[in-house]
């Protein structure tokens, strides 16, 4: 592996803009049963029993527009009890990508002196585009992307809880301890 070369991912589905049409194209992303166990690993899931994408692909001119859906079945570890317990996520993806300079060139437009104090937020602000990379997509990324940003990053199984009070009770505190001691007891 060269070192301006990104690991591969355990999905890929490329896809050229040429091959897109302007209507849209339909695209479904499925990882096949071997390809599970590493994006589980990736995405540091117990498993993963399906990962399945639909996505529209729509094409004016050089930017693109993709919208779908992303089904995914797993497992994941509770960080109360360590148990693995299932997860089904339904998670909705919506993109615009754009070619590699026009991308660039909305990002220095967006650039803001380091100096400047800017507390601004706007909540209707639409996501700046992807950039097109040699012009291919490659939907099998956007899924993963999308996949790993809807994980709970602290999943917490059904009904378990954090029970502190029981094990609170037979420690002793340290100024306890050193009370006894001066004490002499």
């Amino acid at each position: 592996m060269t070192p301006d070369r990104a690991p591969a991912l355990p999905l890929s589905h490329p896809i050229r803009i040429e091959a897109i049409r302007t209507r849209g194209t339909e695209v479904v992303v499925r990882a096949e049963p071997a390809q599970l166990p590493a994006i589980a690993a990736q995405l540091g899931l117990v498993s993963i029993e399906l990962l399945e994408a639909r996505h529209v692909v729509s094409r004016n001119g050089e930017r693109v527009k993709l919208e779908g859906r992303i089904a995914a079945r797993l497992h994941q570890a509770c960080v109360v009890t360590l148990e693995p317990f299932p997860v089904q996520l339904d998670i909705p993806v919506k993109l615009d990508f754009t070619s590699e300079e026009e991308a660039a060139a909305f990002a220095r437009r967006n650039e803001r002196d380091d100096t400047e104090i800017d507390i601004e937020v706007l909540l209707n602000e639409d996501d700046p585009p992807e950039p097109i990379i040699d012009g291919v997509i490659d939907l099998g990324g956007v899924t993963l992307e999308f996949l790993a940003l809807a994980l709970d990053p602290y999943p917490r199984k059904p009904g378990a809880s954090f029970d502190s009070s029981a094990g609170d009770a037979a420690v002793e505190s340290p100024f306890a301890a050193l009370a006894k001691l001066k004490r002499g007891d």
